[in-house]
């Protein structure tokens, strides 16, 4: 009468499939038993036993390769091994859940949002302007400011070079700091918001790069600093990136005025 278990016997005793018992074999976790004349393995107490350490292991989180290390020592060592291997696994769990919670806060504050498309990134410069600068927007309706911080949003969301942030944020940190030196190019951005609610056709639109052309000529000297970052491939994407969201006349507005600027450059008031 046959006194030792088959592989079946064992697989269903520790609760795994056959195929995970031959997998342990292949990688060398599970030492080949003795076998039948008919090659069937014949498993000891001591492979139960072993088995179901792994499994236990397993169920825990432990790798299989960080198993095999802590089988493998001497049974002085392993209570130890395994001990400090478990406090790693609850330090990592511990570090899982916080992402997740805040994952899980990020997709509440999302959910909030009137528009689930728009990113919660770090913004280019949208609260600093609206901070410093409300005032002189006076004018600008409530979707207006919604339209801005929504491309704020989204611009804020890429990773743009840092180099380019720095120089960005130093240039509407002269703006905000001098704002009645640019006030009338505030008025024009007033007024490139309203363009939203105009065909793309209206003559506010030509209007507006007429009259913004003709000021950036006018602070020329003082955006110099900054016309070496004006046409490369990261600022002509970012002006892409806007303009894809904008209306038909803002995307007009925005062919208009480069076309104005690249074709004759802007000139200085004389």
């Amino acid at each position: 009468m046959r006194q030792l278990l088959q592989i079946g016997e064992v697989a269903k005793l520790i609760g795994v499939s056959p195929k995970t018992v031959r997998y342990y074999h292949e990688i060398g976790l599970l030492a080949e038993p003795e076998r039948t004349e008919g090659g069937y393995r014949l498993y000891t107490a001591n492979d139960l036993l072993r088995l179901q350490r792994i499994r236990r292991l397993r169920s825990l989180g432990l790798s299989l390769e960080r198993i095999r290390e802590i089988l493998g020592e001497p049974d002085a060592e392993r209570e130890h091994i395994l001990r400090n291997a478990l406090q790693a696994l609850v330090e990592e769990l511990s570090a899982q859940i916080l992402e997740l919670e805040e994952r899980r806060e990020m997709l509440r504050k999302l959910l909030a949002q009137d528009a689930l498309d728009t990113p919660s990134e770090t913004p280019l410069y949208f609260d600093i302007v609206k901070e410093r600068l409300g005032d002189y927007f006076s004018n600008m309706q409530a979707e207006y400011w919604k339209w801005a911080e929504k491309v704020d949003a989204m611009l804020g969301a890429f990773h743009w070079p840092d180099a380019y942030r720095e120089v960005m944020k130093d240039l509407v940190q002269q703006v905000t700091e001098r704002p009645e030196e640019f006030k009338e190019l505030l008025a024009l951005e007033e007024r490139f918001a309203a363009l939203m609610d105009v065909p793309e056709d209206a003559p506010e639109v030509e209007r507006l790069v007429e009259d913004y052309a003709r000021e950036l000529g006018r602070l020329q000297s003082t955006f110099s600093a900054y016309q070496s970052i004006g046409n490369g491939p990261i600022e002509n994407a970012l002006r892409d990136v806007a303009g894809a969201l904008a209306s038909p006349a803002q995307r007009r507005f925005f062919e208009e005025l480069s076309r104005r600027i690249n074709g004759s450059g802007t000139k200085s008031e004389e």
